[in-house]
C-alpha cells in the first residue's frame, strides 16, 4: 500500500512507493500493449485531413521527453498523503484504461519523421525509437499524464515557476504532434479520459466541481463533433468549435468556482468576452424569453423595501421605478446588466454560479452588504434582488437576509418568500451553503 494514511504529510517512503508502483504499472501495460499491436497482422489509423499540414519541429523532442522527467518527480512534489493517493489512483488508472484502448482499439502512426540536422536532437530521436514502437495511440499517455502532472503543480507552485510548468507542459501537449508521435484523435481520446478520471477520482466533491467537469466533457463531444463533421460533410462544421471552446472556459470557470469569470464588477462584459461566450449568452438569452413565467408582473415586494425578480428589461425596469433611490443587487453571472439601472441605481454585483454554489465566505459577504445597506437606506429608497430568472439564487439570498434581519428559523423564512413569491425555488445545494437555525 502507498500510505496507511490520507492525513498528514507525506512521507519520502510513501512518494517513492507510489512512484514505483506507478512506474512498474506503465511498464508492464505498455510494453505489452505495444508488443500485442505489432504482431497483428493490420492496424488501422484516423487522421484528419488538415493533420498533414502540421509541422515536424524536431526541438520539440526536449519537452516531449521531458515526460519521463515529470513523471519521477511529480510524486515528491506532492506536499500531503492525501495529494499522494489521489495522484498515485489518477495515474494507475489512466494507465490501465489506456492499456485496454490499446488492446482493443489499437491504432498506429501513419507520418514518416524526416532526418534530423542536429546531433544532440537526432540522439534524443535515436533514443525514442529504441523503446518506443508506432503504437499505445488512443488515448495518448503524455497527455494524460501532463494533465495530472499540472492538477498537482497547480497546487505546489507559485508565481513565475507556476506559469513556467504550465508553458512547459503545454510545449509538452503540442509536441505529441509536432515530433510525429500522435495524431489529433488520440489527445481527443485523452482529454475523455482525464475528464472521467477527474470524475471518478476528484479532488474535492462539490456541487461546482461536477459541474465543471461535466462541461468540459461536453465541450470536447462538441469538438470531435466539429471535426467529423469538417472530415466528412463540410467546413462550416468548425463553427461548432466556437461552442466547444466557449463550454471548454465556463468548465474551467465551474471548476475552479470562479464566479466572475464574465461580469466585471460594474455589470459590464468586454467586447472580447462578449464575442467568446456569445454561444453561452445567447443559451441563457433565450432561457430567460421562453421559461421566466413572471414576465408580466417580474418583481414582488417580499418584505417592506425589500423586492425579488429577475433580470430587468428596460420597460421592466422603468415600470419598476428604477431611479438613484433604488439598490439593485445583481447575483446574475450569466447576462451583462442592463444598462439604465447601472446608470441610474446603485448597483452591486455579486455573481453566483448559475445551479453552482457559492463559498460560504462569499455568501456572508453578500448578506453582510445588504445587511449595511438595508439598515442605512432613507424610507424612500429599496433594495432590489435579482438573478437571470429570479427562481433560486435571488431567493435563496433574500430568504437567508430575511431570515437573519428577522431572526427567524430557515423554514419560516421559506415560508414566507414562498408566500409572497410563488415562483420561488429553495434548491436544498444552495440552502446547506448557510444553515444557521
Amino acid at each position: 500500500m502507498v500510505a496507511k494514511e490520507i492525513d498528514g504529510k507525506a512521507t519520502i517512503r510513501a512518494k517513492l512507493g507510489g512512484l514505483c508502483l506507478s512506474y512498474i504499472l506503465f511498464l508492464i501495460i505498455y510494453n505489452f500493449c505495444g508488443w500485442y499491436a505489432s504482431n497483428l497482422e493490420h492496424v488501422g489509423s484516423f487522421v484528419f485531413r488538415f493533420e498533414n499540414n502540421i509541422p515536424f519541429l524536431a526541438w520539440m523532442i526536449v519537452p516531449y521527453m521531458s515526460s519521463g522527467l515529470f513523471f519521477a518527480l511529480i510524486f515528491f512534489m506532492c506536499s500531503g498523503q492525501k495529494e499522494l493517493l489521489l495522484l498515485t489512483k489518477r495515474i494507475n488508472f489512466v494507465t490501465i484504461v489506456s492499456g485496454l484502448f490499446f488492446i482493443i482499439l489499437p491504432l498506429k502512426f501513419t507520418f514518416t519523421k524526416p532526418e534530423i540536422d542536429s546531433p544532440i536532437l537526432r540522439f534524443f530521436f535515436q533514443f525514442l525509437n529504441t523503446w518506443d514502437t508506432n503504437y499505445n495511440q488512443a488515448p495518448s499517455l503524455h497527455i494524460s499524464y501532463a494533465c495530472i502532472f499540472w492538477s498537482v503543480l497547480r497546487k505546489e507552485l507559485y508565481g513565475k515557476w507556476k506559469t513556467i510548468a504550465a508553458v512547459w507542459l503545454l510545449l509538452m501537449g503540442i509536441s505529441t504532434l509536432t515530433v510525429y508521435q500522435h495524431h489529433l484523435i488520440d489527445i481527443i481520446a485523452a482529454l475523455l479520459l482525464i475528464c472521467i478520471t477527474l470524475l471518478l477520482f476528484p479532488e474535492r466533491k462539490d456541487r461546482n466541481y461536477y459541474i465543471g467537469i461535466i462541461y468540459l466533457i461536453t465541450s470536447i463531444l462538441f469538438a470531435v463533433t466539429a471535426l467529423l463533421i469538417y472530415q466528412y460533410i463540410s467546413g462550416y462544421g468548425l463553427i461548432l468549435l466556437w461552442l466547444s471552446i466557449t463550454l471548454l472556459l465556463v468548465g474551467v470557470a465551474y471548476v475552479t468556482s470562479n464566479h466572475r469569470f464574465l461580469k466585471r464588477e460594474d455589470g459590464t462584459i468586454n467586447i472580447l468576452k462578449k464575442v467568446i461566450y456569445l454561444p453561452y449568452t445567447a443559451i441563457y438569452k433565450a432561457f430567460r424569453l421562453f421559461f421566466c413565467k413572471n414576465e408580466k408582473h417580474p418583481v414582488t415586494e417580499i418584505y417592506p423595501r425589500v423586492f425579488l425578480g429577475p433580470i430587468l428589461n428596460r420597460k421592466q425596469a422603468d415600470k419598476f421605478n428604477i431611479n438613484d433611490k433604488t439598490i439593485v443587487i445583481d447575483l446574475s453571472a450569466e447576462l451583462e446588466e442592463n444598462k439604465a439601472i447601472r446608470q441610474k441605481a446603485t448597483y452591486y454585483s455579486f455573481p453566483i454560479l448559475d445551479i453552482g454554489v457559492a463559498e460560504k465566505e462569499y455568501i456572508d459577504s453578500i448578506l453582510k452588504t445588504l445587511s449595511v445597506l438595508y439598515t442605512n437606506m432613507d424610507s424612500d429608497q429599496k433594495i432590489y434582488i435579482h438573478c437571470l430568472m429570479g427562481y433560486s439564487r435571488s431567493v435563496f439570498i433574500t430568504t437567508i437576509f430575511i431570515r437573519d434581519l428577522l431572526n427567524i428559523d430557515t423554514p419560516e423564512a421559506i415560508d414566507m418568500v414562498r408566500k409572497n413569491y410563488p415562483y420561488a425555488i429553495f434548491p436544498q445545494y444552495l440552502l446547506d451553503l448557510t444553515i444557521k437555525k
